[in-house]
């Protein structure tokens, strides 16, 4: 038996690699199941994310296009980011059996363990071309099982795809106290670690380079004719679930590259919200109505149905026109206060996560926004009409404008 290595602010030399590869070669799985017994309802945890990385020239892959480069970006560990997976191997082994040492990294501490690619997949399947290969754990790592890396191209629209799919239990550990880390700390750093391997693979055709120098000393390119590729901007799906049925995170949709607080847009709801009770949830409906998430178990948000898209956008029409009257009851009366708390729960808790159960915190935070907003803007209303002289029609088509404003800024955001 191999135990797990670890060091303690430091890393192995090339030599002390060499030789501890050369011995990964000869070790054993450190479990005995097949890949289709490894299941929750036999103790296997679950983790999974995929992201559509581009969009390129439809057709089977050519050699030298997109799917190429990442391809070759796969093999070499281009996705996993070194601050905190990092990956070693000699890359004149064959792909299929090649040992791998994996450095995992986590506050300070370094342990270095051992994998190997148990199976290869590559070719046309269908209506698509994959490529990826699967990690098979070794003894000596502080976790067992099987994770697939896998590249798609749809031949029908060009879409380039990467999907990650791990099934796993806890391995060996050292100690009594990395085993605690793990606990605490390993969802934390395998969710980001997750997030920004498909960040990675997205750079990498935004600027040809790929971390990894090749023999020739210098970081493969890109081919200039390449730089059309549409870059994929849809959030990386990412599920977990705990062996036995105890769920980890759920469906989780995050942004890796765009600055996007979802807090600031859960309040820039709340507010719109507050300005009109309609157009916050009609305009966040359309926008996920035309660019539904594809989530595991199905789980797609109520506002992403185009048939509750269509009957809240004439219901914001109708609030626009009726704004304008004089028999419309004011903003802050009970029943229009809380109708517009309840679109501000509502959206605020949805562009948080629409993909998983609504967050009580978001929905509390675009209530309080709508709320706060219902109130400022009646203020300023009456500011506009009894002080300033504005006639109400145009003051409610000058905070029309404002809406719109605000909503298109929320949609950009979300982008």
């Amino acid at each position: 038996m191999t135990d797990v290595e670890w060091r303690w602010l430091r890393s192995w030399s090339v030599d002390e690699v060499s030789a501890r590869l050369s011995r990964a070669s000869t070790l054993p799985l450190n479990f005995e199941m097949a890949e289709e017994e490894m299941t929750l309802e036999n103790g296997w945890s679950q983790v999974e994310s995929q992201a559509v990385l581009a969009h390129e020239r439809p057709g089977p892959p050519s050699g030298d296009d997109a799917f190429a480069r990442l391809k070759h970006a796969v093999i070499e560990l281009g996705f996993s980011d070194p601050r905190v997976v990092h990956g070693y191997f000699d890359a004149a082994t064959p792909l299929q059996g090649r040992p791998v040492l994996l450095e995992l990294k986590s506050l300070g501490l370094h342990y270095l363990c051992p994998v190997r690619i148990g199976a290869v997949r590559s070719g046309d399947e269908g209506e698509r071309t994959v490529f990826g290969f699967r990690f098979d754990t070794l003894w000596g790592h502080i976790e067992a099982g099987r994770e697939w890396f896998l590249l798609s191209k749809d031949h029908g629209s060009g879409e380039l795809r990467f999907h990650i799919k791990a099934s796993w239990r806890e391995g060996h550990f050292p100690n009594w106290w990395s085993q605690l880390g793990f606990a605490l700390m390993g969802r934390r750093y395998q969710r980001a670690w997750h997030h920004l391997a498909h960040a990675r693979l997205r750079e990498l055709l935004r600027s040809g380079r790929l971390e990894r120098r090749d023999e020739g000393g210098g970081p493969p390119r890109l081919e200039p004719h390449l730089a059309d590729l549409k870059i994929g901007l849809k959030p990386v799906q990412f599920y977990s679930q705990r062996g036995m049925g105890r769920r980890l995170g759920g469906v989780e949709r995050e942004v890796e590259r765009v600055r996007r607080d979802r807090l600031l847009l859960s309040v820039g709801f709340g507010v719109l919200a507050g300005m009109r009770t309609f157009s916050a949830p009609a305009l966040l409906s359309h926008q996920l109505s035309r660019e539904p998430v594809e989530a595991p178990e199905g789980r797609a948000h109520v506002l992403a149905s185009r048939r509750i898209s269509r009957v809240l956008g004439v219901l914001a029409l109708g609030e626009l026109t009726a704004d304008k009257t004089s028999w419309i009851p004011s903003r802050i009366s009970p029943p229009a206060l809380v109708a517009r708390a309840l679109s501000g729960a509502l959206t605020g808790a949805a562009v948080a996560s629409p993909h998983r159960r609504p967050s009580a915190g978001r929905a509390l935070l675009g209530a309080a926004a709508a709320v706060a907003s219902a109130f400022a803007f009646y203020k300023l209303r009456q500011l506009a009409t009894r002080r300033l002289g504005l006639p109400n029609v145009a003051a409610g088509l000058v905070e029309d404008a404002a809406a719109l404003v605000l909503g298109t800024r929320l949609l950009a955001a979300m982008h």
